[in-house]
């Protein structure tokens, strides 16, 4: 039994895998001692790995660390991936670790992995297996907040599925804008990497998946906890190697 916690910049989720498969998943905006001391008695994971975007799992990793050996992902973590990116040391680990699990479902393909969170982010990892890197931009929540705190008058809208172009209220106006925009966004850059890689395999993962997989012109594969998946991938590689 592997324990996965990813600490993202919205959610820490925890999870519990065995044989590749999530047998148990907690997610919370923080998740307390007492919550991880009740998981870890309850499943008996044998070994863990941490992404943290921050240190918000710092003092329950050295506490983890006490009684099981604990991966943190950093710069110099062992992947399945060659590292090409220029500058590693800034690389988000929850970055890395979609590229990775998107890249192992077709090996020897080039691969595109997009995560739909507070960020949107694109990974390219090449048919050589070989990370170049991608591109980020800002996700639905963080455009929607952004439009309300640097205009006047503009108001705080939720994200919600549509169907519609031309908005007839300011708040349609904006959820068009948002939500076609970044269904745009996300199609253009497929459009650009299968300009120059026509084989491209393009995942999808994330929050915000829902929003996008069912209107894009582009045929992605949908993938469920990407980087979960990604970092248990990352810490049975790291157990062999």
């Amino acid at each position: 039994m592997n324990l996965v916690i990813d600490a993202g910049n919205t959610l820490t989720k925890v999870a519990f895998f065995e044989n590749d498969i999530i047998r148990h998943l907690h997610s919370a905006p923080q998740v307390s001692l007492e919550e991880y001391e009740q998981l870890i008695v309850k499943f008996s994971p044998h070994r863990v790995i941490i992404s943290d975007v921050s240190d918000k799992t710092n003092l329950v990793a050295h506490w983890l660390e006490e009684s099981l050996p604990v991966l943190r992902m950093n710069a110099e973590t062992l992947t399945p991936v060659k590292m090409k990116y220029q500058s590693p040391h800034t690389l988000g680990s929850d970055r890395l670790a979609a590229a990775v699990y998107g890249s192992s479902l077709y090996c020897g393909k080039n691969t595109l992995t997009i995560q739909t969170g507070t960020c949107i982010t694109y990974e390219f990892v090449n048919k050589n297996g070989e990370y170049l890197g991608g591109s980020i931009s800002p996700g639905l929540d963080m455009r929607f907040h952004a439009m309300h705190t640097f205009t006047a008058k503009l108001p705080l809208v939720k994200k919600e599925k549509i169907n519609f172009l031309t908005g007839t209220t300011t708040q349609e106006s904006v959820l068009s804008g948002v939500v076609n925009g970044c269904i745009a966004e996300i199609d253009g850059i497929i459009d650009q990497y299968k300009a120059n890689f026509p084989d491209l395999m393009v995942i999808m993962g994330g929050g915000d998946t829902f929003f996008f997989d069912k209107t894009l012109k582009n045929r992605i594969f949908a993938v469920q906890n990407l980087v979960l998946r990604g970092l248990n991938l990352i810490l049975e590689h790291n157990h062999k190697c």
